[in-house]
């Protein structure tokens, strides 16, 4: 019985002892793993790669390869080489691809204007949003120009701004937008063609006959369209070629026709009488270009259809303050203009058109029957227009007056005693006190 316990004790301890090896050999040995493969990756790279130092020729090896910096290129370096990749660059075409867009242009050149066409609406189509696409649309608009249907040229130049905003062909398709706009305008309106000849800036002699309005129905009636004409667009001839105005400034805005097209549109709408419109566009002249040499025209128009788009007393004052404005700062910056007397004689009637419109208070509170308001807009008059009918027939209406009326109302009683004794009446000047509207026309305006 003891022998058999010793064994038992004996074989627990040698089991424990073989648990513990096993626990040991599972942990200890790691490091000597890891050690040895390292070594491993070393030795393997060094037998494939090779050292600087064990080469027999003086080629690097892997190790100086990736110390070493001559293998590294900036971006104009790889441009240079032609190195870049396709992420960098873009899609690189193969010599048959550049044939293919190239035929347009060849085309183009020869004068095969509908093949170019043809060839050029396939290939913007084929290699849109890339420099092959983009020289394709700019012939398919320029062959539409030659062949002079103008109206698909403006919607293929419209096109090439719109996928590539960038495009390299600004300054051309520019031009050619600007000629078409004037041809149009000069064909709607004959009277007008020595006015946009002028605003481009180039010396024309002025017809000694007066221009006629055209004959064509679809010229005088925007809505009838247009079959006869393959050089003008089948609705609203004008409308279009304002657009191409529009899509000069907008597409171009640095460049030397943007002034041009932003004059020739407002003076468009100043001769059609919108002078909201004529207001707006002068405005962005001569707040984006003051180097234009529209800018003298900009502020004596611009003060112009200001005043003009004033609708009375009754109606909001701001086109009479602003151009007032316009006309002193037109003295002030032009001090040779040929237009100055008449800016004077135009800040005059706006003196007296201020001075009507703060009468038309008085009149408003005294229908009202508002004597304290009526005395506070006379005062107004008084201050402001001293010297106008208005502030005489104010200075009558103060006397009238009840005194208890104006009692808690600051300085008006000093205001009332110091008004000089009543004038006995006089006879009323035809223009004085009477409302002033009109204002010198452009033509004037040049005529100083």
């Amino acid at each position: 019985m003891l022998l058999r316990r010793m064994r038992n004790s004996r074989m627990e301890s040698a089991r424990r002892q073989r648990s513990q090896d096993r626990v040991a050999a599972c942990v200890t040995p790691a490091p000597c793993r890891v050690s040895l493969l390292h070594l491993a990756v070393v030795l393997l790279i060094s037998a494939v790669g090779g050292c600087a130092s064990m080469s027999e020729d003086d080629e690097p090896g892997f190790f100086g390869k990736m110390a070493s910096i001559g293998g590294i290129r900036g971006p104009l370096e790889r441009s240079l080489y032609g190195d870049e990749s396709p992420l960098e660059m873009g899609r690189r075409y193969t010599e048959a691809e550049r044939r293919e867009a190239r035929r347009c242009r060849d085309a183009f050149d020869k004068g095969d204007y509908e093949q170019a066409i043809k060839v050029g609406k396939k290939t913007a189509k084929k290699f849109k949003e890339s420099s092959l696409g983009e020289e394709a649309q700019f012939y398919v608009a320029e062959s539409y120009y030659a062949q002079g249907q103008f109206s698909k040229a403006q919607d293929g130049y419209d096109q090439l701004f719109e996928d590539y905003p960038s495009t390299r062909y600004v300054e051309p398709s520019t031009r050619k937008l600007y000629r078409i706009a004037r041809i149009w305008l000069e064909v709607a309106e004959p009277v007008a063609k020595n006015e946009i000849r002028q605003a481009s800036g180039e010396k024309v002699i002025e017809d000694e006959k007066p221009a006629k309005p055209p004959l064509d129905p679809t010229l005088r009636v925007r809505v009838l369209p247009n079959f006869h004409d393959r050089s003008r667009p089948m609705f609203d001839t004008q409308g279009r070629a304002l657009e191409c105005l529009k899509s000069i400034w907008m597409n171009d805005p640095t460049g030397p026709l943007a002034d041009d097209s932003l004059m020739l549109t407002a003076t468009y709408y100043q001769r059609h009488d919108n002078y909201v419109e004529a207001d707006r566009y002068y405005e962005i002249l001569r707040e984006e270009y003051p180097d234009s040499p529209h800018l003298e025209e900009a502020f004596l128009l611009g003060a112009h259809v200001k005043q003009m788009s004033y609708q009375g007393p009754y109606y909001e004052g701001r086109e009479l303050t602003g151009a007032r404005k316009l006309k002193e700062q037109s003295l002030q910056l032009f001090p040779a203009s040929h237009s100055r007397q008449q800016l004077r004689k135009d800040l005059d009637q706006l003196y007296l058109l201020e001075a009507q419109r703060a009468w038309s208070k008085v009149e408003y509170y005294q229908k009202k029957r508002r004597p304290r308001a009526v005395a506070i807009a006379c005062i107004q008059v008084v201050s402001e227009y001293p010297d106008t009918s208005f502030a005489k027939d104010a200075r009558a209406i103060l006397r009238t007056i009840d005194r208890k009326e104006m009692q808690g109302l600051p300085e008006v009683p000093e205001f009332l005693e110091s008004l000089p004794p009543a004038e006995p009446p006089r006879p009323q000047a035809a223009d004085e006190g009477s409302p002033v509207k009109s204002v010198s026309s452009p033509r004037s305006l040049d005529e100083g």
